[in-house]
């Protein structure tokens, strides 16, 4: 590979990267409206379906990526026309599944994690905690991948996270909210998908034994999995209680974000394959500030100084390290 053609594929990289925080933030926001009544724009009142226990939750997760899976199932043979040979040719090839399936039960506890998170405080509040987990996939890449982290990463991962903990300065989403519970939810997410990192660089990169598997088939068998694990989850959960007037609302936006999720996540996945785990997840620090800004702009959350100077930080870290890797 020459050295143009590697720094093309990098610079395409970052910016499916990118592409997929714009979309996830846009998804955090939706989730958010689930479990609390807002007024959109300041202009359309909306939300608040669901009671933020663990049962309605899980449910939620279910729906979604249910709806995920027939989607990007539907749409594989023209995004990736060999995902069902590949998915074929798993079976055979166990330490591969084994890291796809992995993946999936990690994204399984981070989403229930996340959506608990936001659930409990604002949401720029739970994406910036949340987003510890690039740290925790430089070291674990660094100590299962032995990928020894650059210096700039190190630097530029202290400021990014300096800006993450400035856009935490935020108040809770709802007065009855608990902000420990919130965040320890969002930790446990952020270590989560720190883990489901380093599954998928496994997966989609090539090993001496096997080539690479697909983005499409890789996050059509994650979202299987999450579909799955979800539906399995829900008889030790608690009896789910939910009005039938809220059932339009939430079928209807479970439709939305699933198709946001699903354009996001293949983008991201995308993106590991060209530039790898540890960068993908720095540069995806960029969605706290992204959902800290749409949740004012949408929500009319709280945006105080300490925040816009957070947000500065974050993005402009981002950029630098953009322009470093390039």
């Amino acid at each position: 590979m020459t050295k143009s053609t590697n720094r093309a594929n990098t610079l395409l990289g970052i910016g499916l990267v990118l592409l997929s925080a714009v979309g996830l933030a846009t998804q955090n926001i939706i989730s958010k409206v689930f479990f609390i009544p807002v007024l959109l724009f300041d202009r359309f009142p909306s939300g608040g379906w669901l009671t933020p226990q663990f049962s309605n939750i899980v449910l939620l997760l279910a729906l979604r990526m249910a709806l995920m899976t027939i989607l990007l199932a539907s749409l594989a043979p023209r995004l990736y026309p060999a995902t069902f040979l590949e998915l074929r040719q798993l079976p055979h090839q166990r330490k591969l599944l084994s890291c796809i399936v992995g993946s999936g039960l990690c994204l399984f506890v981070g989403l229930t994690s996340l959506y608990f998170a936001l659930s409990q405080v604002a949401a720029g509040t739970a994406i910036a905690t949340f987003f510890i987990y690039p740290a925790v996939t430089v070291l674990l890449a660094w100590r299962f991948l032995h990928r020894r982290p650059h210096p700039y990463q190190l630097a530029l991962t202290t400021v990014i996270f300096a800006g993450i903990l400035l856009t935490t300065l935020a108040p809770a989403a709802t007065p009855d909210a608990d902000p420990l519970l919130g965040t320890i939810g969002a930790l446990a997410a952020g270590l989560s998908f720190g883990l489901y990192g380093i599954f998928a660089e496994v997966s989609l990169q090539p090993q001496s034994t096997r080539k690479a598997i697909h983005p499409v088939p890789f996050s059509l068998v994650t979202f299987a999995v999450v579909a799955v694990s979800a539906i399995a989850t829900l008889p030790l959960m608690k009896a789910i209680d939910i009005s039938s007037s809220s059932w339009p609302p939430i079928l209807i936006t479970t439709v939305l974000s699933a198709v946001v999720t699903v354009i996001a996540y293949v983008l991201n996945n995308t993106g590991i394959r060209y530039i790898g785990a540890s960068l993908t997840a720095l540069i995806s620090a960029s969605t706290p500030a992204l959902t800290t800004l749409f949740a004012w702009a949408a929500l009319q959350e709280a945006l105080r100084s300490t925040q816009i100077v957070g947000i500065s930080l974050v993005t402009l870290s981002v950029a630098v390290l953009s322009l470093r890797r390039g």
